[in-house]
């Protein structure tokens, strides 16, 4: 990997011809506001540009993506992955992608180096940032479209611009967004304020079966048959381990999610104190200071006791 700049990253997408954008698979919103924006600022620029195809992705953001798909037998000459921090997060099928990715724009830490030069940068709040100082450097006018999606972008990925990692310039960057000329508080309120009634449904069953087994550390277990029992789908788990973070005096929250292949997603929310991504590493995971993932063949009550442990040796307990 050649760990590149901005000025490096944009004068790239300048000689960049029949682009392809690849984002993780099951793209959350910063991942498909990324996407979209960076698409739609290229073509602005006369490029030929595309998204890598993903279904499917989440309801919420399918719409921003699905006008933007490659038809099929589009030879890409530049490949750029964004919101991707490793091979193992591209696509079905499209992981054979990842050795020739040119550009890779992230802002998570634990990104693999597998693209041939990566902009990186671990404290930005969401690639939707970065995004945004791309195609700033390329001289582009933000449309309407490009503002709305990367706003949906940063304000996901800041839970509503409260997460620790939301900077003062994460708030410059939405507040030039928010006068895009689009609707952002009928976008915030879809984003955050309207629930299907299965996700509701699962809500009710995490707050009325969580626990806090330490000082400061709250525990939610969400097995597979509570699932279905809720009628719930992938998309009503999107940011679902938010809720963790709820309870007063929470200082990390942890949520066990079985898959429908028996497998547990471990998800683990902290106030920052602590690193949540090195503290997810003991079961193979990763992410940012504030917000990490993995997933784990270990009964529930084991992984919540690896990573329990996990916590104790930062000192949570004593800060």
């Amino acid at each position: 990997m050649a760990r590149i700049d901005l000025d490096r990253a944009a004068d790239m997408l300048a000689a960049a011809e029949d682009v392809l954008i690849v984002t993780h698979v099951r793209p959350d919103g910063d991942a498909a506001g990324s996407g979209c924006a960076l698409c739609l600022g290229l073509r602005a620029l006369g490029k030929t540009a595309y998204l890598a195809p993903d279904p499917p992705s989440m309801a919420r953001y399918e719409p921003y993506m699905l006008p933007y798909f490659a038809p099929a037998g589009f030879v890409p000459g530049f490949v750029a992955a964004v919101d991707t921090p490793g091979p193992g997060q591209f696509p079905p099928g499209l992981t054979a992608l990842a050795e020739g990715t040119d550009l890779a724009v992230d802002h998570h830490g634990t990104n693999s180096g597998y693209a041939r030069h990566t902009y990186l940068e671990p404290d930005s709040a969401a690639t939707g940032e970065m995004v945004y100082l791309l195609l700033d450097r390329l001289g582009v006018t933000i449309t309407p479209a490009m503002a709305e999606t990367l706003y949906a972008a940063i304000a996901t990925d800041t839970n509503g611009f409260r997460t620790p990692g939301t900077t003062a310039r994460t708030m410059r960057i939405a507040a030039a967004l928010r006068e895009g000329g689009y609707d952002p508080s009928g976008l915030m309120r879809r984003l955050f304020e309207t629930k299907s009634a299965a996700r509701l449904r699962l809500e009710s069953a995490l707050f009325g079966a969580m626990a806090f087994p330490r000082p400061g550390v709250c525990v939610m277990v969400l097995p597979l048959d509570a699932i279905r029992s809720a009628g719930a789908g992938e998309d009503d788990m999107d940011k679902l381990s938010t809720l963790t973070m709820v309870p007063a005096g929470t200082r990390a929250g942890l949520l066990l999610r079985q898959l429908p292949e028996g497998n547990w997603k471990v998800s683990l929310r902290t106030d920052g104190s602590v690193h949540a991504g090195q503290v997810l590493t003991v079961l193979g995971g990763g992410g940012h200071a504030d917000a990490a993932g993995a997933v784990t063949g270990l009964p529930p009550e084991e992984a919540e006791k690896t990573v329990l442990q996990a916590l104790e040796k930062t000192g949570l307990w004593q800060l």
